[in-house]
């Protein structure tokens, strides 16, 4: 059976967009993990989780970050 999306991109460049205390952030990483809480990422320099709840978008990539989002 196929993984399905995002545990089939585990090990891959995304680009996460996330809400921390209310405000719109984003960053390049790698996603290093997937359950039904949330997701880990690397972004070169530290681990992260963030939940599920927190999470606004999950792009495949590196991108650059739209107007008004700022990286982390």
């Amino acid at each position: 059976m196929a993984e399905t999306v995002p545990d089939a991109w585990v090990g891959r460049e995304a680009h996460l967009r996330y809400v921390d205390a209310d405000a719109p952030r984003s960053l390049d990483c790698t996603i290093t993990e997937v359950n039904d809480r949330g997701i880990c990422v690397d972004t070169g320099g530290e681990t992260s989780f963030f939940p599920w709840s927190s999470v606004v978008r999950l792009d495949l990539g590196h991108s650059r970050p739209a107007p008004g989002l700022r990286r982390r």
